[in-house]
């Protein structure tokens, strides 16, 4: 299984392929209030066309770095029919492991963001 993790709630983008649990590649970028331009960039260096599914971090962080990761986590989700994953803090590939067996996934529209940049999931349409 190959699993993008995402992570642009910090001042580094964080962006990681992870095979059957296992994290292969990591690409970082250091370059602040750049998230937008820079996340397409390093998941294409990531070198995988086709991923099975998609987690993202969803803060706390950056109000607007979350929105990016939030973006484009959902347009992969939507785009390539995989399942999303939520997660807390940090990537934590464990972590979307177990949601993933266990079905915790999230619709790519059910993230509704509160303006105080705070966010609710809704596991339902």
């Amino acid at each position: 299984m190959n699993l993008l993790l995402l992570d642009s709630t910090q001042p580094q983008l964080v962006v990681a392929l992870a095979v059957d649990g296992v994290i292969t590649a990591t690409k970082t970028c250091d370059e602040q209030r750049q998230h937008d331009k820079n996340v397409n960039l390093l998941i294409n260096e990531l070198g995988v066309k086709k991923f099975d599914a998609v987690a993202v971090v969803t803060g706390p962080g950056s109000w607007t770095g979350i929105r990016v990761g939030l973006a484009v986590a959902k347009a992969f989700a939507y785009a390539q029919q995989i399942p999303l994953v939520e997660l807390r803090d940090k990537i934590d590939v464990d972590e979307a492991m177990r949601k993933l067996k266990t079905g915790e996934t999230i619709s790519p529209f059910a993230i509704k963001p509160f303006y105080n940049g705070e966010f609710i999931v809704h596991n339902k349409v």
